[in-house]
C-alpha cells in the first residue's frame, strides 16, 4: 500500500525541518519545498549559496527525502508586494503575512505541491487544525507565545483541508530539543518568521516605492485644532498609534490619531484614549465552517493585531465580504490594513482587514 505523499514548506528554519520529521514518523512520504519568493535585489542570486535553501537541502538529505526549489517571486510580486504598495498609497498599513498565507503558502505553494503528486501540504506554524462537528476547523497552537493562527484565518476552508500542521501540538522549546536529538544543522538557528523581507532590511517601503512608483507625499503633523507641529516626507513611514519618531513636541507624549492620504497631513494627539476605538469595520472578510448570513450577529473574542489580548466583542454581518465589530472595551491604535481576527475557545471563526 503506497504512503501518502505530503509536501513540506521547508523554510531552512527549525520549525518546518522538525515538521518534515514528525510526518515522515507518522509514515507519510515526505517531499521537501523550499520557496524562492523575494526579487532579486540584483542578479547574484545562487540557490546553491543562499542559506536557508542550504540549510532546508541539508535537512532534506539527513531525511532522505526528496527537495526542490521552487521560484515564485512573480506571484509573491503581485500578490503580496503590490498589494503592500497598494495599502501604503492609501494611508493603510498592511500586513504582509496575512497576504503571503492566503495567496502565495497555502495558494501558490499548494498548488505547486499538488503538482508533485502531494494531497496535503504541510508548514511549521504553530497552529492545530483539528475537526469540530465534521469540518476540519483552525485552533490556536499548545504554545501562547508562538502561536500563529491570527496569520492564517484568510486560508479559506477548501484550502484548509489540505493542510497538516504537526507543530500545533508541541512548545518551541519541545522542537528545538527534537531538532537537537536529530541532529539538525539549525536547531540552534535564530526563527525565519517574516524573514522574507529582512533581505530589505529598513528600506522595504523605498524597496517598494522603486519598484511599483511613488505611493505617498509630504505633509504636516496637525492636531485636532489645527495647529501646525512640524512635517514630514512621506506618510508611509507612519501608522495610527504610533509614538516613537514622529519628531513632535506638544509638552506630551504625541500620538498617530489619523494619517490622511490625500493631503498627506497626519494628526497627533496627546490624548492616547482617542486612539482607542470600539467599534471596528473590516472588509475583504473570510469566515469559516459555513456561510454566515448577511445580517446575523454572533459573541466572539477578537484582536485587531498579533499577540494582543482576545477582547470580547459583537460581529454583525453586513454584507458577503463586509462585517462590523463592536467591542466590549475600547482597543488601542485600530489601524487601517490590519487584521481583525475572531475566535470562539481556540477556534478561528474567520476574520477581515480594517478599513
Amino acid at each position: 500500500m503506497s504512503k501518502t505523499r505530503v509536501a513540506v514548506g521547508m523554510s531552512g528554519g527549525v520549525d518546518s525541518s522538525v515538521a518534515a520529521l514528525l510526518l515522515q514518523q507518522q509514515g507519510y512520504e515526505v517531499v521537501g519545498v523550499t520557496l524562492r519568493v523575494l526579487p532579486d535585489v540584483d542578479s547574484t542570486f545562487d540557490a546553491g549559496n543562499d542559506p536557508s535553501v542550504v540549510r532546508a537541502k541539508m535537512v532534506a538529505e539527513k531525511l532522505g527525502i526528496e527537495h526542490h526549489v521552487a521560484n515564485c517571486s512573480d506571484a509573491f510580486t503581485g500578490e503580496v508586494l503590490k498589494r503592500c504598495h497598494a495599502d501604503f498609497s492609501h494611508a493603510r498599513t498592511p500586513n504582509p503575512c496575512c497576504y503571503c498565507n492566503r495567496f502565495i503558502k497555502f495558494g501558490w505553494m499548494m498548488d505547486y505541491a499538488k503538482s508533485l503528486g502531494a494531497e496535503f501540504l504541510a508548514t511549521g506554524h504553530y497552529v492545530r487544525i483539528e475537526e469540530v462537528n465534521g469540518v476540519r476547523r483552525l485552533l490556536r497552537g499548545r504554545d501562547p507565545g508562538k502561536d500563529q493562527s491570527y496569520f492564517l484565518f484568510w486560508v479559506p476552508d477548501e484550502r484548509r483541508n489540505h493542510v497538516l500542521t504537526p507543530l500545533g501540538t508541541y512548545v518551541k522549546s519541545e522542537v528545538r530539543e527534537i531538532a537537537e536529538q536529530n541532529g539538525f544543522v539549525n536547531a540552534k538557528t535564530g526563527d525565519s518568521q517574516d524573514i522574507c523581507f529582512d533581505i530589505y532590511g529598513s528600506q522595504y517601503t523605498e524597496f517598494l516605492k522603486d519598484r511599483f512608483g511613488e505611493m505617498t507625499r509630504p505633509g504636516r503633523f496637525v492636531d485636532e485644532k489645527g495647529k501646525v507641529w512640524n512635517t514630514h516626507n512621506g506618510f508611509h513611514k507612519y501608522t495610527v498609534g504610533q509614538r516613537k519618531g514622529l519628531g513632535v513636541a506638544i509638552g506630551v507624549p504625541a500620538f498617530v490619531k489619523h494619517v490622511d492620504p490625500e493631503t498627506g497631513d497626519i494628526l497627533v494627539t496627546g490624548d492616547k484614549s482617542s486612539v482607542c476605538f470600539d467599534r471596528v469595520e473590516m472588509v475583504n472578510c473570510e469566515w469559516h465552517g459555513g456561510a454566515r448570513e448577511v445580517g446575523t450577529t454572533f459573541r466572539a473574542e477578537g484582536m485587531v493585531r498579533y499577540r494582543q489580548r482576545a477582547v470580547g466583542c459583537e460581529v454583525t454581518i453586513v454584507d458577503i465580504n463586509k462585517a462590523v465589530a463592536v467591542f466590549d472595551e475600547p482597543l488601542f491604535a485600530v489601524t487601517p490594513g490590519q487584521c481583525a481576527v475572531f475566535y470562539d475557545g481556540d477556534m478561528v471563526l474567520g476574520g477581515g482587514q480594517i478599513v
